[in-house]
């Protein structure tokens, strides 16, 4: 396994940790699994306690995978983040009536900006919370028990961490809040092929593009606070 994500809570205060726990640890199997219906590195979440982390030892050196146990794609590189709270809106999980009636006010932000809808309203970066970006259709999932999983976190093909992960896929974590156990699971979500559906349809940005700024116009739906990890 190899760490993909720390995050501390008094750097995220929006991001609700569980009782007794500080620390957000993402970490995942950098080999893909084509036993996993994701057919993508396998991730795995931890929420633990800083004072007991110091407490029992940390380890000197990160250790790191040799030749055979990693794919390139799901390697990401040691660097540090700086998260900056934007507010974005949706994009794909719009439904098509509203799409359709957004439609004409998506287009005159684009002349307005030159930028399209999905650049402007929504984080595609790394973030925790918001919207996932979805490449593909929203596969929004459900625990055991039928509660439909919030969005805790998205890691993307971004510059620094120098990952493709597929075409310029992405990796998203949710996370069941009704269950005690906080049961997770995640979704692998890349390019496909061209589709009919017309909504406001980014160009993705090549790895490291632009931050997207606030969109301007009322959210359709209630917009979600997400942390763009401004990566150094």
């Amino acid at each position: 396994m190899v760490p993909v994500v720390q995050l501390f809570a008094r750097d995220v205060p929006e991001l609700t940790f569980p009782g007794g726990t500080d620390v957000l640890q993402l970490v995942w199997c950098p080999l893909i699994h084509p036993q996993d219906q994701a057919c993508a590195a396998l991730p795995k979440l931890f929420w633990r306690n800083e004072a007991d982390i110091l407490t029992t030892g940390m380890l000197q050196a990160i250790p790191t995978s040799q030749e055979g146990e990693y794919d390139e794609e799901f390697m990401p590189n040691p660097c540090t983040v700086s998260p900056t709270t934007v507010v974005e809106y949706p994009n794909w999980d719009l439904p098509q009536e509203l799409q359709r009636t957004l439609r004409p006010r998506m287009e005159k932000l684009e002349e307005r900006f030159g930028m399209e809808y999905a650049l402007l309203a929504c984080a595609l970066q790394n973030k925790v919370g918001g919207y996932p970006a979805w490449n593909q259709t929203p596969d929004w999932p459900v625990c055991a028990r039928g509660h439909r999983m919030e969005h805790l976190l998205s890691i993307t093909p971004e510059e620094d961490l120098d990952m493709v992960m597929g075409d310029l896929g992405g990796i998203y974590v949710f996370l069941c809040r009704e269950c005690p156990e906080l049961p997770y699971t995640h979704r692998y979500d890349c390019w496909p092929l061209p589709r009919d559906r017309t909504p406001a349809r980014p160009a993705r940005p090549a790895p490291g593009g632009i931050t997207p700024p606030c969109a301007s116009l009322p959210s359709p739906l209630p917009p979600e606070p997400a942390n763009l990890s401004r990566r150094q």
